[in-house]
């Protein structure tokens, strides 16, 4: 079974700038010759950076919806 579990609305980042943000964070990361297991986290440093946090606050309500969610499913069964 899959359970998929969006961003909750009010932490959305708009699609087009969240994208722009990744695509400038890769193209740094590439640039600066970051690779293997230095990358997630300069990915998301960077990404973090370029939403002004942004994506640190929809990551982190992400993580709370899916602790709600699990616990529902959890009662459920």
């Amino acid at each position: 079974m899959l359970i998929a579990n969006p961003v909750p609305a009010e932490a959305e980042i708009p699609r087009d700038r969240i994208e722009a943000s990744i695509a400038t964070a890769v193209a740094d990361a590439t640039q600066r010759g970051v690779v293997g297991k230095q990358l997630t986290p300069f990915l998301l440093t960077r990404v973090r950076e370029l939403t002004g946090g942004e994506s640190q606050r929809a990551n982190m309500a992400l993580v709370l919806s899916n602790v709600r969610l699990a616990a529902q499913i959890a009662c459920a069964l």
